[in-house]
């Protein structure tokens, strides 16, 4: 009973990366490879957690390890940040600073070639 516990939490997460990242095939632990930089911090740790979970009570004896409250903030904490996820605002926050950082150095660019032909007397 209590490894469909940790499974529904799992499965629950699962769900939301789908949802939230466009992932459709693979495992968990593919999905937060593929959603890479864009994953929220926190999730990749709640779910190597609720895999030790699943590791630890596989053994019939030690069942009754598990900490129910803690994977159920695990369960909650993971679906509340992947839910805040916005794919297309990460990408056009990135276009944005890569044209940012582009002005900046052709500014940078024109200001050492200004100061170069000052230097040779060219202006």
């Amino acid at each position: 009973m209590r490894n469909r516990f940790v499974e529904s939490a799992e499965c629950e997460i699962d769900g939301a990366l789908g949802t939230a990242f466009g992932l459709r095939k693979g495992t968990v632990f593919e999905k937060l490879r593929r959603a890479g930089k864009r994953l929220p911090r926190g999730v990749a740790e709640d779910i190597d957690y609720l895999e030790t979970v699943r590791k630890r009570t596989a053994h019939p004896r030690r069942r009754g390890l598990m900490d129910v409250r803690r994977v159920e903030q695990a369960r909650d904490h993971s679906l509340k940040l992947l839910n805040k996820v916005d794919v297309a605002r990460d990408k056009a926050r990135e276009r944005i600073n890569w044209l940012g950082v582009l002005v900046i150095n052709l500014m940078l660019f024109g200001v050492v070639y200004y100061a170069l032909l000052k230097w040779l007397g060219a202006v």
